[in-house]
């Protein structure tokens, strides 16, 4: 699944994912720390994609905000019939546009 180079980082951005969603309902990783498995380089677009591969082979469900780029990690499930997730950001607290108290409304 990984390769050698990028091993021991998706390693532990998994475990990172797993741990905090044991926790909480959602785990948001900014920037900085995807940009330590998926560099910046390759691109907006292509890192998305490998992005949401990283989330399909862990069973998770990826949701982006882009100032900055924001991957929101939740356990894969299947929706209810027209249920709809909104995640409230107002531009305050951590400096990177997300609430630290995520509201979730379905």
């Amino acid at each position: 699944m990984y390769t050698k180079a990028g091993d021991s980082l998706m390693r532990k951005l998994a475990n990172l994912i797993e741990t905090e969603l044991k926790k909480e309902e959602v785990c948001a990783v900014y920037n900085s720390q995807l940009a330590r498995v998926w560099p910046r380089s390759i691109g907006v677009g292509k890192r998305k994609q490998k992005i949401k591969r990283f989330a399909k082979q862990h069973e998770l469900a990826v949701t982006f905000y882009d100032v900055g780029l924001c991957a929101i990690f939740e356990k894969a499930h299947a929706p209810a019939p027209g249920a709809r997730r909104v995640l409230v950001l107002d531009g305050h607290g951590d400096g990177y546009g997300v609430n630290p108290s995520r509201k979730r409304r379905n």
